[in-house]
């Protein structure tokens, strides 16, 4: 794994996508046990509410990351309050699991899944770097990616292909981010035990342990990171593609 520069989030602020759900709950969460101000982002304000309950020092913005005007809003909404977002963490995602033979294959949910689940990712990274770049400790953005993402599933053809274009993006942007300091990590997960995938697969990790392992690579330093079963992708695809295509498959 590639070192950049670690961060310690203490006296931090963080933007976490996703927020009122599965991992992103989490990542707020911890976050906040870290001494690190949380913006959380989320669609749904009665979801917003709850989490705000939950998690009192938290600070919720609503947000359709689908929507262009939205997610400029969201942009300057931090600018007006002054949150000096120096982490942000691209977590939120759709997955729709109808195939495109399938008869309830909905033609809308098309635009909505790669819009929610790469282009708000360029989006926000767009908007937020020029203050992640001026921060004078340093700055991270974490995008939160699959295993799918080198070997798609027969189902879920759109997520899969929106976690590829997110592990590309994420190289290039570690790319061109060499030598400032303003880390760039991916996060490439197994089946995390989310409202996502409920009533699908067997063996999930937690939510709380892909959040621990996240956070804990960005304070490491760490720029490409395998969660749980992931980790074997590396070794498997060395010793058989064919093999891990295969298996992943029919995941």
């Amino acid at each position: 794994m590639d070192m950049a520069h670690a961060i310690t989030f203490a006296g931090r602020t963080a933007l976490v996508t996703g927020a009122t759900s599965g991992i992103g709950t989490e990542l707020c969460r911890q976050l906040c046990q870290r001494n690190c101000q949380v913006v959380a982002v989320g669609r749904s304000q009665a979801k917003l509410d709850a989490l705000k309950a939950r998690l009192p020092d938290i600070l919720p913005v609503r947000c359709d990351l689908a929507s262009k005007g939205q997610v400029i809003t969201l942009a300057q909404t931090l600018k007006a309050h002054d949150w000096p977002v120096s982490i942000l963490i691209n977590n939120a995602a759709v997955q729709f699991t109808p195939r495109f033979t399938d008869a309830e294959f909905s033609f809308d949910s098309i635009d909505l899944e790669i819009t929610t689940n790469f282009t708000a990712v360029a989006w926000l990274t767009a908007l937020l770097l020029p203050q992640l770049l001026d921060h004078p400790n340093g700055a991270a953005v974490a995008n939160m990616s699959s295993g799918l993402a080198f070997y798609p599933k027969t189902s879920s053809a759109l997520y899969c292909a929106t976690k590829a274009a997110v592990h590309s993006l994420s190289q290039s942007l570690r790319y061109q981010l060499d030598g400032t300091a303003v880390q760039v990590l991916e996060v490439l997960l197994p089946l995390v035990d989310t409202p996502m995938t409920h009533g699908r697969g067997q063996g999930k990790i937690s939510a709380a342990q892909a959040a621990q392992e996240t956070l804990d690579a960005i304070e490491s330093g760490t720029s490409e990171l395998f969660v749980g079963k992931a980790r074997l992708l590396p070794m498997l695809s060395r010793i058989s593609p064919a093999l891990t295509k295969r298996i992943l498959k029919s995941a």
